[in-house]
């Protein structure tokens, strides 16, 4: 194998990574400007998962967009890698490239999308709960019952998540049963004194 072939290839690896790099930037850029001008940044800083991305610096577009592009910088780095593997003739390591595409890069697109729609649909749950209060001293009966049930929820979104992903999450759903009962537990204790109170 001639150095001339190794460089040609290896330059070529690198192309495929800078255009990966141009494709992400490009990406972040219409993610952040697309979502901030539907208003999605707003709607988004109702819900907790927004106003946490919110105190971190970012708006919701940005973070997006942000994510979004490491992922395809990731992506477009481990293609590389794979592409110079084949071409230097190490199938082996080359597959072991795609597979990590396949399983990792794919399956954490799948718990991310499916956690950030989950906690969005659990936080609108909680949320009609309290607005199902119609006084402030149901409301205030409501409020430890509904924050309890909410963390109960985001367990169970992230499990499922985390399975959908490609994740064995048996030793967590082992884990999460008892805690379950746990929190049902100390929100019908907080619920019953709260009660006896009024």
């Amino acid at each position: 194998m001639s150095p001339l072939y190794v460089a040609l290839h290896a330059l070529i690896a690198v192309l495929i990574a800078a255009v990966g790099y141009l494709v992400g930037r490009l990406v972040r850029w219409a993610l952040a400007r697309g979502l901030a001008r539907v208003g999605f940044d707003d709607w988004f800083k109702r819900f907790n998962i927004g106003r946490a991305i919110l105190r971190s610096g970012y708006a919701a577009g940005e973070f997006f967009g942000s994510v979004a592009a490491w992922l395809i910088y990731l992506t477009f780095v481990l293609l590389a890698a794979a592409y110079l593997a084949y071409s230097l003739g190490y199938p082996a390591w080359g597959d072991a490239l795609i597979g990590v595409v396949n399983v990792y890069v794919y399956g954490f697109v799948k718990f991310f999308i499916i956690a950030i729609v989950g906690f969005i649909l659990v936080d609108g749950f909680v949320e009609y709960v309290y607005r199902g209060a119609i006084l402030k001293e149901d409301s205030r009966l409501l409020a430890p019952v509904a924050e309890y049930v909410r963390v109960v929820l985001y367990l169970v979104v992230i499990t499922f998540a985390l399975q959908q992903g490609g994740i064995d999450v048996s030793t967590l759903s082992q884990m999460l049963i008892p805690i379950t009962w746990g929190l049902v537990a100390a929100m019908v204790a907080v619920a019953v004194l709260q009660a006896v109170r009024r």
